[in-house]
């Protein structure tokens, strides 16, 4: 709130009028305010002061009043309020809007508190104005004017008024370190003079405190740190004009396990601190540290601590980056870093180290010199021999990376490379185009190497100053240099950018996912796409890199080797179906290559896809029972316009040679006809439909049957095409299409086996009784039996004979002929009733059916495969399940589909999708 009111050049300071009393309080509640005085019992018809819930209840009312202008006009803490602005005219529209606010609501202010148009004033206890943040000279002089501490208690009230002024106190733990020594408790105050140098040194920061900025929306803020061994300090900066301005300085004294931290981890610890401390503003901008301390390596090293794994993680959700640190630019800044940029300097000159390196190409050989100086002024000199054939640019190449390479094997993060070859250094520098090949390929790989460096930098230089690396790569051809000079021999075999180092991690032409990780652990370069950046970032603390390899942090294994999608491919073919591969499930094989330590980030995914294409587990995968699709009624507007057709037997050899039985069941009233056959011929199947279903009843609409020759030959077609009727055929091996007729050839076949007994032959004399017997019955999808549907009465079945029943007791002539007259004008109602009960029992059936639906569809042009089972072929325990692959040509409904092979033949008849399952090539 206080940094929203700074920067602005109008500000107008109102405090309202005893601000409680302005909010009257609620009828039931004011007995509740009660109060004795002399005169008598008085209760408060206004809010008083002293409420538990006063204030909440007028910030309330003050946020609800101000809902639109809160954040942007004006800035309101309880009663205190300030309308800002950046110009005059602004400022006059802002407060006539404020007012009329005021106005509508009934809001008085203080006219002896309220002060209009400053450039500066007081709010919460800081001045603000213009120019930012400003300590309020009352607190400053608190401190100032306080004599040294006596006692602990006035130790306490000292630190007490400093933690009030810890945002403008650069490296305030660290300075206030002995005053929290002399609160412990000892036996004995004891005002020490580091006490007294640190209250002076208080004292005289506060005589001059600096101003506090206000960052603006989206700015990148730069975050300084600073550890030492009792605190560590932070200081949130912004960039102004050039000038750098303090946002807020943060500081925290060390205290027990803390003090043991490394000074890597001191500084990381730093920002930790800074990060929760001033979460709104890492939330709102990118933040730069900078830092002598190698942080981003530190946390980017999970090995090294638990507790710096920890802090990346906690860090990740914010745009941190990390630079070196560069020049200040600010007197507080310079203040801040005074003492750790001693200590820095220091330590940046004795982690440094100096390399000269040279090469020389002849006729008679070529040779490398490199000479490494320590920080601590130790030197060592390297004469290499190389066996392959160079030029003179090929050989300063291998030279400078020989040397980067030695002087990292003793352990350098910093190093400076001298050399004399004019031209590799300006290719590294990026001044000089590369357009041989091959010297692309030793930039390359110089900046591979280079990059592995926390810093590094090349410097040509003269031949002059360069002679003991040129005497060094010469040696083989004699030099200068004494016997007693230590020097170690050495050999190359072969060029370094055709060399096999198994413990690097090869970079390909190809951009690999791991790459921009790679790059960032390395380099602390980050791709130019800000949400790629961050994802980065949020995942590098997992990463790490250990002998030239990138490591994931895992969770059953400690780490886990980065490989490629293409070498993860190859290695999933290999676990799958290689040598010790048993064709197993993506699950199974993801178990197994996880457990022998391998990650790419799309493992589970290639597994999937891998495992799913490979034809021996489509060809012997087994098959599903599940429907493909949702439940598909088959619904017969009107009686006698649906039928299906079915073929029965063979049944043990009647007279006359019967054996089959031919059934037709109506979908509307359910009524069946059957008639046994000795053949099941199409002739005689189309004589059964004229005279068992066209004279009888009618010339139906559809008639439905499977894709038996008896239905789909020439007879029996031509008298379907004839009458005029629609000959519809179920999908292969799919009798669900023709539900009904294969649910009254069950109810058919059940009731002959109870029937026959003993004499199987006799199974036709019995056909009708079932006939009669089924038609009778009421079904339950109509709740009527199909006579009933059919005639629009109940037949007299044999039972009342035997039993008579009231109809039969007392029938009528007349009467009786007026009664079913009666039924038939209502036999279209009671049609209706059961064309209701029929779609209200097959919305019963798609329900319970679509619960174990498996959502199976194909596109024209998609391959499958069919099943085996459902052509008809018999299928050996080692044999495949699945015939084909079968390209799709269209599809019914979505349920079923025509194929044609690969030479493009069409396949006879349509083939619903249970059988079929989708082929990956």
């Amino acid at each position: 709130m206080v940094d929203s009111t700074a920067g602005f050049k109008y500000l107008s300071f109102m405090d309202a009028y005893s601000g409680y009393n302005q909010i009257h309080m609620h009828p039931d509640d004011e007995e509740k305010t009660s109060f004795i005085t002399e005169q008598g019992l008085f209760c408060y018809r206004v809010m008083p002061f002293g409420l538990k819930n006063a204030g909440a209840e007028y910030q309330q009312m003050v946020n609800k009043v101000f809902k639109n202008e809160l954040g942007g006009v004006i800035e309101a803490y309880i009663d205190d309020m300030v309308v800002k602005s950046c110009t005059g005219k602004e400022h006059v529209q802002h407060l006539n809007m404020i007012f009329q606010k005021m106005r509508d609501v009934g809001m008085r202010l203080n006219p002896k508190k309220s002060f209009f148009c400053l450039s500066s004033g007081k709010f919460l206890g800081y001045i603000v104005s213009e120019r930012g943040i400003e300590v309020h000279p009352s607190k400053c002089r608190a401190i100032i004017d306080m004599e040294a501490p006596k006692t602990v208690k006035e130790v306490q009230e000292l630190t007490g008024r400093i933690a009030a002024l810890n945002r403008f106190i650069a490296r305030s733990g660290e300075v206030c370190k002995p005053f929290f020594q002399t609160i412990k408790k000892t036996k004995k105050f004891e005002w020490t003079s580091q006490c007294q140098k640190a209250f002076e040194q208080i004292k005289t920061y506060l005589s001059n405190p600096p101003i506090i900025s206000r960052p603006t929306k989206g700015e990148t803020l730069y975050l300084y740190v600073s550890a030492s061994a009792v605190a560590v300090s932070a200081a949130l900066i912004r960039e102004e004009d050039g000038v750098q301005k303090p946002v807020y300085f943060v500081s925290k004294v060390l205290r027990d396990a803390e003090e043991r931290y490394s000074t890597v981890e001191k500084g990381a610890f730093a920002v930790l601190i800074a990060a929760r401390k001033l979460r709104p503003y890492f939330q709102a901008h990118p933040i730069k540290v900078i830092s002598d301390l190698p942080l981003r390596k530190a946390l980017g090293n999970l090995d090294v601590s638990g507790r710096l794994l920890k802090w990346a993680v906690e860090l990740s959700e914010f745009d941190i980056s990390f630079l070196p640190k560069a020049a200040y630019k600010g007197q507080v800044l310079a203040d801040f870093v005074v003492e750790s940029t001693g200590r820095t300097e220091k330590r940046d000159q004795e982690a440094l180290w100096h390399v000269h390196v040279d090469g020389a190409a002849s006729e008679r050989g070529s040779g490398l010199g490199v000479q490494i100086k320590g920080p601590k002024g130790e030197i060592f000199y390297y004469a290499i021999h190389i066996t392959f054939p160079v030029t003179n640019n090929m050989v300063e190449y291998e030279a400078l990376i020989a040397g980067l390479r030695l002087v990292e094997a003793v352990g350098a993060t910093k190093v400076r490379v001298y050399m004399d070859s004019q031209l590799v250094v300006h290719q590294i520098n990026g001044q000089y185009e590369v357009h041989d090949p091959t010297l692309a390929k030793y930039l390359e790989k110089a900046k591979e190497v280079l990059a592995t460096f926390e810093e590094a930098m090349i410097e040509h230089v003269p031949r002059g100053m360069n002679e003991i690396a040129d005497a060094l790569s010469k040696l083989a051809k004699g030099s200068d240099m004494s016997s007693e000079t230590p020097i170690t021999i050495m050999e190359i075999p072969e060029a370094c950018i055709t060399a096999t180092e198994p413990k690097v991690l090869p970079i390909s032409a190809q951009l690999e996912w791991y790459t921009p990780i790679w790059d960032y652990l390395t380099t602390g370069q980050l791709p130019t796409d800000k949400l790629v950046a961050r994802r980065i970032k949020r995942w590098a603390p997992e990463f790490t890199i250990l002998e030239g390899e990138l490591l994931k942090k895992g969770y059953r294994k400690p780490w886990l080797v980065c490989i490629s999608e293409s070498q993860g491919r190859k290695l999933i073919d290999e676990v799958h179906g290689g040598i010790c591969g048993s064709h197993q499930s993506p699950y199974t094989v993801d178990k197994r290559i996880e457990r022998e330590g391998y990650f790419w980030p799309t493992m589970r995914k290639d597994m999937i896809d891998v495992v799913r294409r490979c034809e021996r587990c489509q060809y012997h995968s087994r098959v599903s029972r599940r429907p493909p699709a949702s439940l598909n009624t088959i619904a017969s507007p009107w009686p006698f316009d649906v039928w299906g057709i079915d073929i029965l037997g063979p049944f043990p050899t009647a007279k006359a040679n019967l054996r089959f039985l031919v059934v037709a069941v109506e979908y509307f009233t359910k009524w069946i006809e059957a008639k046994p056959l000795a053949l099941i011929t199409s002739p005689r199947i189309a004589d059964f439909v004229k005279h068992n279903i066209v004279y009888r009843y009618g010339i139906p609409h559809t008639i439905i049957s499977d894709n038996g020759r008896q239905f789909t030959g020439a007879p029996f077609q031509d008298m379907c095409e004839g009458f005029g009727i629609l000959s519809l055929f179920s999908s292969v091996s799919h009798p669900q299409t023709n539900g009904l007729a294969e649910v009254s050839n069950r109810t058919i076949l059940e009731g002959l086996k109870k029937k026959v007994e003993g004499s199987k032959g006799a199974w036709p004399d019995f056909l009708d009784e079932i006939l009669w017997s089924y038609n009778t019955t009421p079904r339950t999808a109509t709740g009527r039996s199909p006579f009933a549907m059919v005639y629009g009465m109940e037949a007299v079945t044999p039972m009342e004979i035997v039993q008579p029943t009231l109809r039969t007791i007392a029938y009528e002539w007349t009467k009786n002929n007026e009664k079913k007259l009666v039924e038939l004008e209502t036999i279209y109602e009671l049609r209706e009733e059961a064309r209701a009960r029929m779609a209200k029992y097959q919305r019963k059936m798609r329900k319970n059916f679509d619960k174990k639906v498996a959502p199976k569809h194909f596109q024209p042009g998609d391959w499958v495969l069919r099943s085996v089972e459902a052509t008809g072929k018999h299928i050996g325990k080692l044999d495949p399940a699945w015939d084909g692959p079968f390209i799709v040509t269209r599809s019914i409904e979505g349920r079923a589909y025509r194929l044609q092979d690969l030479a493009g033949r069409d396949l006879p008849n349509a083939w619903n999708a249970v059988h079929l399952r989708k082929f990956y090539k």
